[in-house]
């Protein structure tokens, strides 16, 4: 299932639904049977105005809920999109047949969306004001606040170890976070939920302001302030004729001085540095070793200097400091060698230092772009292994201080790359195709059923997705082994696999291609009626043109509607050393899909889909990769 495969965005909704059978209201005989699979009760549901309600009564009954009458399937299943109101709601279930009926009531928990505070009010709301965790920052460092309260004031912040207030700007509304419907839905945000009063502004931090423990202060008045100094004697009195008042936010601000400089250590051996504390990746895979200055925190993230204007950050979980005098690593890089492989070709050089990097793929143009942080430039040899045909030439910059670039030109597809360090000499691994002469013969695919131990997504009637998937992989290796490909799974039963243990499986197989099957569903709030179909992703951009020939066959052979192709940070699609797509062939929660899904037929015809995509792309793939 889609949503439990984002381990990057914790905020994100999972959908772990779970068979309950609800208690009957027994009238006389046999009454109706209600088993709702999802929401559970007292559930609390991600939603605004709108959700979905699913699961399966006894065939042939009729069925309400909340009044409005509910299709009921053959096999029973229902699925219902229903409106909603904001506290505790309850989903009331009315089933009928033959005089028989029963009731049930489900009761959810739905957040209250954030209230704009009246116009005529003065208000500074807590909990939204940033910075919202404590935060270390130096001196030259640009200090960022905000903060929400009434819209149409006159808004002013400072520093406790400072009497002067500089004033914030009122921004343009924002909508709320409603990132299901946004992606996966129609995308209109409705101006309910729209955000006014939202006020922000800035101050360069300089060394008047170290201080290991500073608060930031926010001031909100209905008139403009005329005295901008609190120390000033007539400051109070402009306050009161202002109307004004003033919060303090509870997180503090550390200015850490600049002089002292600090070494962390990556201990993890696989660490992923960020854009931002939770915030996108930068560049995945660090290997344990490398080092990097380490120049403030924001709440458990360390953010370190990779070079100038190069920030980056990891959970201090993941560093280890220093002590004090450990110098700064700084490389340099002399010379450059290529080795033909058996399959690709190894780039390798010195760098005098465990330095952190950055790999980009300009897959258009052919080329991958290689930065090494904290290091020189001082190249006067490339020398090339006249037998390797891949690489068509190496060039080196450096596009700013710190930074040395190679600049990579292929002349053959890239079907993967893995970067790692033997003491201070780095080492890139590119990944060629594999011999397409014959097709897909000795061609090594790793599929991988997602899901167990978890169930993953559970449709009305009870299957499972980690059934539906298994199924679905079962058929298409039989496929695919016809066609004379190296297959294996990653499990053949219900055996528990973790998420992180299905790449190293890859691996360990040597994998050129990776499918991990699923079936969807979706967040709260998200119409089911007019949001389904068959979608694919991706992670890194060699693996586009496998998910592009993919999900063109799928939606031909299956029929569903087009979900979308997607690049997407999933874990299993994360791995850089081989071509990895995750196909979402049907919805779970769609009673006519899981009815399909439990057919041997279909689950054939998905599987075959699937493997024709395969073959189109190696069939497109043969023609460039020799």
């Amino acid at each position: 299932m889609l949503n439990t495969m984002m381990t990057y965005l914790p905020d994100r909704l999972t959908i772990c639904l779970v068979l309950l059978v609800l208690p009957l209201v027994v009238a006389q005989g046999q009454p109706p049977k209600i088993e709702v699979i999802y929401p559970k009760p007292n559930q609390r549901i991600r939603a605004v105005d709108s959700t979905f309600i699913f699961g399966n009564v006894t065939p042939g009954v009729e069925l309400t809920i909340n009044g409005t009458p509910v299709k009921v399937y053959k096999n029973g299943a229902f699925l219902a999109y229903l409106s909603l109101v904001a506290g505790e709601f309850i989903f009331h279930l009315y089933a009928k047949r033959d005089g028989e009926a029963v009731a049930y009531d489900l009761p959810v928990i739905v957040p209250t969306p954030y209230r704009v505070p009246e116009s005529d009010s003065l208000v500074i709301v807590a909990g939204h004001q940033i910075p919202s965790r404590d935060l270390g920052l130096l001196p030259g460092d640009m200090l960022d606040v905000s903060f929400r309260g009434t819209p149409g004031r006159f808004t002013y912040f400072r520093l406790s170890g400072s009497d002067t207030l500089l004033p914030l700007t009122e921004t343009p509304p924002r909508p709320q976070s409603y990132w299901g419907e946004d992606l996966f839905g129609d995308g209109d945000i409705p101006d309910s939920l729209l955000i006014w009063g939202i006020y922000s502004g800035c101050l360069t931090l300089n060394r008047e302001h170290i201080d290991d423990s500073t608060s930031i202060i926010y001031y909100l008045c209905r008139s403009p302030l005329t005295v901008l100094n609190c120390a000033d004697s007539t400051f109070f009195g402009d306050s009161l004729s202002c109307d004004c008042i003033s919060a303090t936010n509870e997180r503090r601000l550390a200015v850490l001085d600049g002089n002292e400089i600090v070494i962390g250590e990556l201990v993890d051996s696989v660490q992923i540095i960020r854009t931002g504390p939770r915030k996108g990746y930068l560049s995945i895979f660090q290997p344990q070793g490398v080092r990097f200055r380490i120049t403030g925190f924001y709440d458990n993230y360390l953010r370190g200097l990779l070079a100038p204007n190069q920030p980056a950050w990891v959970p201090d979980s993941a560093i280890h400091l220093l002590p004090a005098g450990t110098q700064w690593p700084q490389g340099e890089v002399v010379l450059v060698r290529t080795h033909k492989l058996e399959q690709g070709v190894l780039v390798s050089f010195d760098c005098g230092a465990k330095l952190p990097f950055r790999v980009e793929e300009d897959i258009s143009a052919g080329k991958i772009i290689l930065d090494i942080y904290n290091c020189i430039s001082n190249i006067d040899w490339v020398r090339y292994d006249f037998a390797d045909t891949m690489i068509s030439m190496i060039n080196w910059s450096q596009p700013q201080e710190g930074v040395m670039r190679l600049s990579i030109d292929l002349n053959q597809p890239l079907w993967g790359y893995d970067c790692y360090y033997e003491g201070s000499r780095f080492h890139l691994k590119l990944k060629s195709a594999p011999n397409l002469k014959w097709g897909l013969r000795d061609v090594r695919i790793v599929i991988d059923p997602g899901h167990s131990p978890d169930p993953g997504a559970i449709g009305p009637t009870g299957l499972m997705e980690k059934d539906a998937n298994l199924a679905i992989a079962l058929e298409l290796a039989k496929i695919l082994r016809k066609k004379r490909a190296k297959v294996f799974l990653t499990r053949v039963d219900d055996s528990p696999l973790g998420i992180y243990q299905r790449p190293e499986l890859a691996y360990r197989h040597n994998a050129d291609i990776f499918i991990s099957v699923h079936n969807n569903a979706l967040p709260d709030g998200v119409n089911p009626f007019h949001n389904y179909g068959t979608s694919t992703y991706y992670y890194h951009s060699h693996s586009k043109k496998l998910a592009e020939f993919v999900q063109w066959r799928m939606l031909k052979e299956i029929g569903y509607p087009d979900f979308g192709l997607y690049h997407a940070n999933f874990a299993v699609n994360r791995p850089s050393g081989y071509l990895a797509i995750l196909v979402e062939c049907a919805f779970m929660m769609l009673p006519e899909h899981e009815m399909a899904l439990r057919r041997r037929s279909f689950q054939e015809k998905i599987a075959e889909s699937i493997a024709d995509g395969i073959c189109d792309f190696v069939k497109a793939e043969k023609k460039t990769s020799h």
